[in-house]
């Protein structure tokens, strides 16, 4: 943590910290720091106490934590273990500069979902190894999802929602999406309302896309209109993935998503096996074991993945 030469006092260097140790690339170091600091003046331990009832009260951040430890020890309080999500910090009637380089990103690890309120009343729910930023503006609200999954419910406001998906970007005054973006692909479903969606940099034709549509863009590939079935679009919300008559490889590679513990296919013909079912995420093993019961597979686990073979052909001469 790096403060000016000139502190502007305990209160701004409260809600400085409390950013910092906000921040996704938060090291040691800045622990070590942030200790230093707060054994340093007893007025620092109060101006921390301060800017922290102030985050626990401001909408929405509670919901967007996400939980780190701090460094621990009988001189911190219940306050000073609490650490994650992205927010604007006002300690003493301050507004910190923080806010323009660190305010709105926020993201989710591999294997956790996040629900959270936006500083415009819209909730978001977030997938695994997602990251958007939300900035509200005087004149315009814009999402960035720069990966993973969301299901936005937008709150109705005087000023349009942009959402920017990166080939693509929408606008939305009120309603529900679910977006995802991955390498190279887009999907935007309409759950509830009309999403405008632009023509996009290659100068395609501009999208109405009604509820209960779905755009999907892949780069080099034209889009796509159509109308899926929405419980099973939106069962990842419940921790489950809905399949249907879909390679093994692809729901593998949907599975793996939500876990480090990898599913690996191992053979051209068990990764062209086709199965359906809705299965929970999370644990890649009880998947492939689940799978080995309706397909002709071998399940063969060790500590760092599941490797998935097909049976032998049996010969019938």
């Amino acid at each position: 943590m790096i403060f000016r030469s000139v502190p502007d006092g305990a209160n701004r260097q409260a809600g400085e910290w409390l950013a910092r140790l906000h921040a996704d690339d938060r090291t040691p170091d800045d622990d070590a720091a942030f200790r230093a600091w707060l054994g340093a003046d007893p007025s620092h331990r109060d101006a921390f106490e301060r800017a922290s009832a102030l985050w626990d009260t401001l909408p929405g951040l509670r919901d967007a934590a996400r939980p780190q430890p701090l460094p621990t020890g009988p001189q911190l309080s219940r306050r000073m273990v609490l650490a994650g999500g992205s927010a604007l910090i006002v300690a003493g009637g301050a507004t910190l500069g923080w806010r323009e380089a660190y305010a709105g990103v926020i993201r989710t690890e591999i294997g956790e979902q996040r629900r959270l309120v936006l500083d415009d009343g819209s909730r978001v729910m977030l997938d695994t190894d997602t990251q958007i930023r939300f900035r509200a503006r005087d004149t315009l609200r814009v999402l960035t999802l720069a990966q993973g999954r969301v299901d936005l419910d937008i709150a109705t406001d005087r000023r349009p929602f942009r959402i920017d998906l990166g080939l693509r970007s929408a606008t939305v005054r009120s309603g529900r999406l679910d977006l995802r973006r991955d390498q190279g692909a887009i999907a935007l479903t309409a759950l509830r309302g009309v999403a405008q969606i632009d023509a996009g940099p290659a100068g395609a034709a501009p999208v109405t896309l009604a509820s209960g549509s779905r755009l999907a863009v892949t780069t080099g590939q034209a889009a796509r209109v159509d109308r899926p079935e929405l419980d099973e679009l939106t069962a990842w919300q419940s921790g489950r993935l809905a399949f249907h008559d879909e390679t093994l490889a692809e729901a593998a590679a949907e599975m793996n998503r939500y876990s480090r513990r990898a599913l690996v296919i191992a053979d051209p013909r068990a990764a062209a096996m086709r199965l359906s079912g809705v299965y929970r995420v999370g644990d890649p093993e009880a998947f492939a074991r689940s799978v080995a019961l309706l397909l002709p597979i071998r399940v063969e686990a060790n500590g760092d993945a599941i490797r998935i073979v097909a049976q032998p052909e049996k010969n019938l001469s």
